[in-house]
């Protein structure tokens, strides 16, 4: 009990490295560039390329052919999930290790954790977007502003959900977190610096919009760096303890 409430604690007083970030993640990408990149395509083509191709065999008139179509659709949109993981890990390893006692844990076991994450998470989308369209409907029959509002109050309350949750996976790798103590420990997180994970966010996003640009070649480097910066983010820091001064400064 006392080790539980020492790590709550800890997790409601911890900050991300905002300002060391970049550095940290451009000297972990000098260590292995070419794995980055390969695993990167590896990504894009499971996804994109198999998107392409599913959209292809849908054009055909032939029955078997549409529903191969409609499989490799939907391959895209999982299959990314292994090389993306993959490079999470890289991403993981090249970075210095922090604080954190790094377990060693069979990939099978990641995978799993994963993919248990993902599905609790689009769980909770789905039930919610249920819910507020249920409420929705039943003020409806009251009063159309009562409706309205419910779907605005729902939405944001969805919207604050799903934005405390862009660590899960990223802390679940480092951490060898179990899927709820992931989300439980990005929602702590996020709580608790709101205004930098924005700014990282728009740092993340500004990184692969200028990827996209040059027949999207330039998404071999913009995967990685932000894989990287996602992982960077999990090293974070208290500011009143000694060593975490000195994590500061890129290593």
């Amino acid at each position: 009990m006392v080790h539980s409430t020492d790590t709550e604690t800890k997790r409601r007083h911890e900050r991300l490295p905002l300002l060391t970030l970049l550095p940290r993640s451009w000297m972990a990408f000098g260590r292995a560039p070419w794995r980055c990149v390969g695993l990167a395509a590896l990504v894009l083509i499971s996804g994109a390329g198999l998107a392409v191709i599913g959209q292809d065999l849908r054009q055909f008139d032939n029955a078997w052919l549409g529903r191969l179509g409609d499989l490799t659709v939907l391959l895209s949109l999982v299959l990314p999930l292994l090389p993306m993981l993959a490079l999470l890990q890289l991403a993981d390893s090249l970075l210095p290790a922090g604080e954190s006692s790094r377990l060693t844990m069979p990939w099978r076991w990641i995978l799993r954790q994963s993919l248990a994450l993902l599905l609790l998470e689009a769980l909770v989308m789905l039930g919610g977007i249920a819910a507020i369209q249920s409420l929705s409907w039943a003020l409806g029959q009251i009063s159309t502003t009562l409706a309205g509002l419910s779907v605005i109050l729902g939405g944001a309350l969805l919207l604050s959900w799903m934005f405390s949750q862009v660590l899960a996976l990223p802390l679940l790798i480092h951490h060898r977190h179990r899927a709820l103590q992931a989300m439980d420990h990005s929602r702590q997180l996020v709580g608790g610096n709101a205004l930098k994970v924005l700014a990282l966010l728009g740092l993340i996003t500004g990184l692969n919009l200028l990827g996209l640009i040059g027949a999207s070649l330039g998404l071999l480097l913009s995967l990685p760096f932000s894989a990287l910066v996602l992982m960077a983010c999990c090293r974070t820091q208290t500011p009143w303890r000694s060593d975490s001064r000195r994590n500061m400064l890129p290593t």
